[in-house]
């Protein structure tokens, strides 16, 4: 199945590589006779052989984001600089030591999306979702003992924002500082996809999307393991302990472990959910005697030397969204020491009560429950499998070797020497196997299947489908015999157990997602006409929708119901897309069976459900005794659930919603994106949503409006905020990231805008997978001077532009690529001239190949 759209990415690559110029296409003279300037062909750019550096546009003295030019020189502790690279960038950090003062120093160096992230401990993390490619926090302590090249550990995921600060030794000068690329470097100017407008906000706008996807998709292999495994077993730094679906649901059991303690100590968690974020078993940090050379920021308060600390929830500190627990400390009465191999046993008889042991000597013994915090969040439900999973606290280092569950039977449950590279794909931190897209470039590395009905949309503007189908085939490789796909994954290449188990785990309120993932399918059909894709995959997306239809719509209402969170407007919206975007797929391959009949019959029902909860009183459509939600506005529209009339009046109530930051619901309880707590924040999912909405509405003032409101300060380049990608909140009042410093600045998941400009202010969308048949329909009441692009097909690029003339009226141009026939719908009424042919009304027609066609309004 992995072969089956070879011959689409190589034709497809193939008409990129011709895309420009193409010779039926003559712009001579268009900037003088057009109110557009020519039309540019994407740039020629050729990768370099090994990977880019990246170097930072300011260096200044003490942490500040006024720009300077310093010498990169740290004399004494406490001295500090501040980088600034002008936006993110995501790789290596690499530091070019020429001078140290000392035997040796320490330098501790930040990393942060918003500058304000600086100012804090911990800067612009933790973000313990997952086990990443990245250390729990955003801040890091490094060792100098000679001069020349220095490189961290990990890889940095996205950050405009950088620290270093003298924690120890003197005289530390450097040459540069920087970060050994780890994403594309490829300028947007090279991106098939292209898109400018008179209005400098709405192209900078557009240019986050294609920046945004160098940010956060990975072609396979790029993504390389942080775990190192050879003969001593398995050596981890600090982050985010790992779990093993082997050892899953253990009952009255012993875990133990052999361990050397390379640097300040080690972590594990027992009783703990795979893969299912929330984390409400123990958390347990040992640490060691902090020897001579142990690094001199240690938080000796949260985890002193010769200590256990227990902790739960997502971490040991508490994050403004991520709630995590430091509930107490046992201190050792006996040097826990670096460099020897010791053993540590946890005894889980199943009543809440543990007890741990150090070298056969018990060190702790507690009952969780006693401490009454950390409970559950009631908005993540309890999941099928519980393990353990081992990883250091944050700067510390240790090998694993010799793991074990032993029942209290005496029966031995699990056993793993830790030696093979086998860990890697067992624990869920090998290299990546296939494309993948992530949460966003600094987090937590989840791929979250559902953002992609969104994002999947702004990658093919910009002319990226390797990006959609890639990760795609990622999600059926993860697939179980049930149908379900994960709503989110890890990187790692898995076994077929751990597929099953993580897949299993993840909780049942984003069935949601699952339905996006079909649609994400749909659109990148419509997008490519790749059947061949469609067709070799067919029997898993039936799975899929088998699944979806037997867990998220209630058999008697026909409401979709998200896998049992309550029937809801939107979720029943969505399914009824997804039902009739899976029966077009299908008799698109001659399917007609049964089961499609059957699926448009519950489409159509679904349909009717909705329908019936329209409220003529308050003008909207809503469960019985609920409020509408600013999202239900978009998915009726899309739908076309109702009359005209309906959802007209249900769109003039979007206003009574509106923040100076975009529209939001209500944040006592309906306001799904308080959930976690905070306040207001304007959703850039929903935003998205938005958008998309009004672009069917065909109301472009609306959508004008929301762009300016809600992304116009994401592509504010002169703000210490911008980070050249799309955030994931943003504040109500519409000046700084959402969520503050937990915001990530490089989130696909409301990345929309990019989409809506091609699709509806250009226009383009095909009547016909594939673009073999497409049409130009821009929004008539977009007020921009001009706008212009170039649209990927895989045909090649179709390019367009239209705008006002001196005269005030409206002037188009249109060039298809050969194969290809376009269908033009001016955005005016009345008669037109078409290549100085006057008097023409209605549509006009573009043939491929035959050169551009131009519109005149008369």
């Amino acid at each position: 199945m992995r072969g089956a759209s070879l011959a689409f990415a190589a034709a497809l690559a193939a008409t990129q590589a011709i895309a420009g110029p193409l010779l039926s296409r003559n712009n001579v003279g268009t900037a003088a006779s057009t109110p557009w300037p020519a039309i540019p062909d994407p740039e020629q750019y050729t990768k370099p052989d090994g990977p880019a550096r990246a170097y930072p546009v300011s260096v200044a003295k003490g942490v500040t984001s006024e720009h300077d030019n310093v010498e990169m020189k740290l004399d004494t502790v406490g001295d500090t600089l501040t980088l600034d690279y002008g936006c993110d960038q995501a790789g290596i950090p690499f530091f070019d030591v020429t001078a140290l003062g000392s035997e040796y120093a320490q330098i501790e160096v930040k990393y942060t999306e918003a500058f304000n992230g600086l100012k804090v401990n911990y800067s612009d993390g933790p973000f313990p979702f997952a086990n990443g490619l990245s250390s729990m926090f955003r801040v890091e302590a490094l060792n100098i003992t000679q001069t020349g090249e220095l490189k961290s550990y990990f890889v940095q995921g996205s950050q405009r924002w950088q620290s270093i600060k003298l924690i120890k030794g003197s005289g530390v000068a450097m040459k540069t500082a920087g970060f050994i690329a780890t994403v594309d470097q490829a300028p947007l100017a090279s991106f098939p996809g292209y898109f400018a407008s008179s209005n400098k906000t709405m192209t900078d706008v557009w240019n986050l999307g294609p920046r945004t996807q160098q940010l956060a998709c990975f072609p396979p292999g790029s993504q390389v393991s942080t775990w190192e495994i050879d003969a001593k077993g398995a050596y981890v730094h600090g982050q985010k302990p790992a779990t093993t679906i082997k050892g899953a649901n253990a009952q009255n059991y012993t875990l133990s472990f052999e361990t050397m303690i390379d640097r300040g100590g080690l972590g594990w968690r027992v009783d703990n959910e795979v893969d299912n974020i929330w984390a409400s078993g123990p958390y347990l940090v040992l640490t060691s005697n902090y020897p001579e050379g142990s690094f001199a920021n240690y938080n000796r308060s949260l985890v002193p030397p010769n200590s256990l600390v227990l902790g739960r929830g997502w971490s040991l500190q508490n994050q403004t969204t991520l709630t995590g627990f430091h509930l107490d400390t046992f201190p050792i009465d006996f040097d826990v020491t670096e460099k020897t191999w010791h053993t540590v046993e946890t005894d889980s008889p199943g009543d809440g009560t543990y007890t741990v042991r150090l070298n056969g000597k018990q060190i702790a013994h507690f009952n969780l429950t006693a401490y009454n915090v950390g409970e559950r969040p009631p908005y993540f439900p309890p999941c099928a499998y519980y393990s353990f999973a081992l990883a250091p606290w944050q700067d510390q280092a240790a090998w694993y070797r010799n793991v074990n569950i032993t029942l209290a039977s005496g029966q031995n449950f699990y056993s793993n020497p830790m030696t093979s590279q086998d860990v890697k794909i067992e624990y869920g931190v090998a290299t990546n196997s296939d494309y993948v897209c992530s949460d966003a470039g600094k987090r937590d590395r989840f791929s979250w299947v559902g953002d992609r009905q969104i994002s999947a949309r702004s990658i093919e503007a910009a002319g990226q489908f390797e990006f959609v189908r890639g990760p795609a085939v990622q999600v059926f490789n993860h697939q179980v015999p049930s149908g379900e796909v994960p709503s989110n994954m890890l990187f790692s290449e898995l076994d077929t157990l751990g597929t099953l188990g993580r897949t299993e785990s993840l909780d049942l309120i984003l069935v949601d997602w699952d339905a996006k993932f079909i649609s994400t399918i749909y659109y990148y059909w419509q997008k490519t006409g790749d059947t061949d894709f469609i067709k070799s995959y067919w029997p898993q997306i039936s799975a899929i929708m088998g699944y979806i239809a037997q867990t998220s719509i209630d058999p008697t209402t026909y409401f979709g119901t998200n896998g049992g969170s309550g029937a809801n407007i939107y979720s029943t919206c969505l399914m009824v897309d997804t039902l009739e975007q899976v029966v077009e797929m299908g008799q698109s391959l001659g399917y007609n069976s049964s089961i499609m009949t059957q699926y448009a019959l519950q489409a159509q029902l679904s349909r009717q459900a909705v329908e019936h909860t329209w409220n003529a009183t308050g003008g909207y459509f809503a469960m019985p005794g609920s409020d509408f939600a600013v999202a239900d506005i978009s998915a009726v529209e899309r739908t076309k659930i109702g009359t005209p009339e309906q959802r007209a009046k249900f769109w003039s109530l979007l206003p009574s919603r509106a923040e100076p930051g975009g529209f939001v619901d209500p944040p006592a309880g309906a306001n799904k994106f308080d959930l976690l707590g905070g306040g207001v924040k304007i959703s850039m999912n929903v935003a998205g949503e938005l958008l998309w909405g009004l672009g069917e509405y065909r109301d472009g003032k609306t959508a004008a409006d929301l762009l300016m409101r809600t992304y116009a300060v994401q592509a504010d380049s002169a703000s210490r905020n911008y980070t050249g990608g799309y955030w994931e909140f943003l504040s109500a009042d519409g000046t700084y990231p959402g969520n503050d410093l937990e915001t990530a600045q490089s989130h696909y998941w409301g990345g929309f805008p990019t989409a809506f400009m091609t699709e509806y202010v250009l226009g383009v969308q095909p009547t016909t997978p594939g673009f073999a048949t497409f049409k130009v329909e821009p929004l008539s009441d977009w007020s921009d001077s001009w706008v212009q692009g170039r649209v990927p097909t895989p045909y090649g690029l179709i390019y367009t532009a239209w705008g006002y003339g001196s005269n005030g009226k409206i002037q188009m141009e249109v060039t298809a690529p050969k194969g290809t026939t376009g269908t033009i719908y001016p955005p005016f009424s009345g008669s037109f001239s078409v290549n100085g042919k006057s008097g023409q009304s209605g549509t006009a027609t573009v043939k491929g190949g035959q050169g551009k066609v131009m519109i005149m309004q008369e």
